[in-house]
């Protein structure tokens, strides 16, 4: 049956829908079986239940999602129905009836043209509707300013984040990133290859523009028609011409009483003869007609309408490959906010001495370091290229100073808390520091004004003198200031 999802929730995997009788069902996530869609609130369903039980053991998204003034079935037909298939009928027949009365009430004898009933970039604009919706939806996202991540490249590790921080910290589901799944869902499916082998234009054009224009399609009813009559007359005329042999072969014969009645019955013959013939040239060429103005129609327009839809496809990709990258970068800013004021991932994950703020950079930087550099294969040669070049136009590297732990990590941590890309290295010997200073470039170099057996001054100024951080910015933290 139709219905609605008014509730879901993704942590547990189970959600609630309504039916047209505003009854109410559980399902579980095991039930859901559409690939192309994630369950969500507020989405349209057909569903089957159990049938002993009202358990649903079948949902999944329905084909018709929104219906506005130029829908041919409304939303009250969506709830008369139990499923798509009784509603693509219902839709079928208001159609064919459109079609019927359009054939019915035009002349086709001095028709000259088809005309559309749904211009191309119309027809292209409901086409890629959905696809819109979304990227329209993507881009609302922020990214406070941050490079877009590559998704091609570190989907794999947004995912990884997102698990290990739900993991880490149990008070996070996965319902707080629930919109970024949805737009994922929903965008990946854009690239899958079954999504993309539909859009080739000339199979568009074939199956979906022309069969939704309904002068075309009043055209076709009418070529069909009048192929039928004319086989209907080719067929009354062949017999009427056979009766006429037979007559005219009785009449041969001397002397037949029924002379008269023959003579009348072959003159009715005849006459029924010419009418068949002469219906059958003004079928043909209305026929003709017809059949030559659809062609027409389709050569006008199928050349038109590949390259005008091959453009809009080959943007709408551009825009799913930008909207697919905007979301995983709000996605990971979102995450990075939520892991860096959280009290167990610090406890847990700066543990590890990583010197990233918690996101999906330093998923990538722990993965690339299990590797082995001089033996990778193609797509780890692609991450670890991709991901130095990003590094280089976007992180900020930082040195801090202190042989005191407790203010050093919390320096770190409120660094890392206010900057994602930033990356902090801490030392707290001054002959570990010569041997950073002198191999590192930074941007920055803390230090610590408190150290205790060190001359901060002298170390800066050791760090000044070095080929690497002659133009750092030195930074000298005064006990005073924390």
């Amino acid at each position: 049956m139709h219905g609605k999802i008014v509730q879901y929730s993704h942590t547990t995997g189970a959600g609630t829908v309504i039916n047209a009788s505003k009854k109410l069902f559980d399902f579980k996530i095991a039930s859901w079986h559409d690939n192309t869609k994630i369950p969500e609130i507020n989405l349209l369903v057909e569903f089957r239940l159990e049938d002993e039980n009202q358990n649903v053991i079948d949902i999944r998204s329905s084909k018709y999602q929104e219906f506005d003034d130029d829908s041919i079935v409304k939303e009250r037909d969506f709830w008369k129905t139990n499923t798509d298939e009784e509603l693509e009928k219902l839709e079928s027949n208001v159609f064919d009836d459109l079609i019927a009365e359009t054939y019915k009430k035009t002349d086709y004898s001095k028709l000259t043209s088809i005309p559309m009933s749904i211009s191309i970039d119309k027809f292209i604009q409901y086409y890629f509707e959905n696809e819109t919706k979304i990227i329209k939806v993507a881009y609302k996202l922020p990214i406070d300013g941050y490079e877009k991540l590559d998704y091609r490249i570190v989907n794999r590790f947004i995912k990884r984040t997102l698990d290990s921080l739900i993991c880490v910290d149990r008070r996070i589901t996965k319902d707080t990133f629930s919109i970024y799944l949805q737009i994922l869902s929903k965008l990946q499916y854009f690239t899958t290859p079954f999504y993309v082998a539909q859009q080739k234009a000339k199979k568009v054009f074939e199956e979906h523009f022309l069969p939704q224009q309904l002068y075309l399609n009043a055209a076709n009813r009418k070529l069909v028609n009048l192929k039928d009559d004319l086989l209907k007359l080719e067929s009354r005329k062949k017999s009427t011409k056979s009766q006429i042999q037979s007559i005219n072969i009785k009449l041969l014969s001397v002397g037949n009483k029924n002379e008269q009645m023959l003579r009348e019955k072959l003159a009715k013959l005849d006459s029924q003869y010419k009418e068949y013939s002469n219906n059958i040239i003004v079928l043909t060429k209305i026929k003709d007609r017809v059949s030559k103005l659809i062609e027409i129609f389709k050569n006008n327009y199928e050349k038109d309408f590949i390259s005008r839809f091959e453009k809009v496809r080959e943007q709408i990709f551009e825009h799913i490959k930008n909207s697919l990258n905007i979301t995983i970068t709000s996605l990971d800013n979102k995450m990075w906010k939520l892991g860096m004021t959280s009290d167990p991932i610090k406890n847990h994950f700066f543990k590890l001495q990583s010197s990233y703020s918690f996101c999906t950079l330093a998923f990538i930087q722990q993965y690339i370091k299990t590797l082995d550099l001089s033996k990778l294969n193609d797509n780890d040669r692609s991450l670890n290229i991709y991901i130095n070049r990003y590094k280089e136009r976007n992180t900020k590297k930082i040195l801090i100073v202190s042989n005191r732990n407790e203010f050093e990590t919390k320096l770190k941590f409120n660094i890392l808390a206010q900057y994602k890309d930033f990356i902090v290295t801490q030392t707290n010997k001054k002959i570990e520091y010569l041997i950073i200073i002198a191999n590192q470039k930074f941007d920055f170099v803390i230090v610590d004004n408190d150290m205790k057996e060190d001359k901060p001054i002298d170390m800066i100024i050791q760090g000044k003198n070095t080929k690497y951080n002659k133009n750092a910015t030195f930074i000298l933290i005064d006990t005073s200031e924390q």
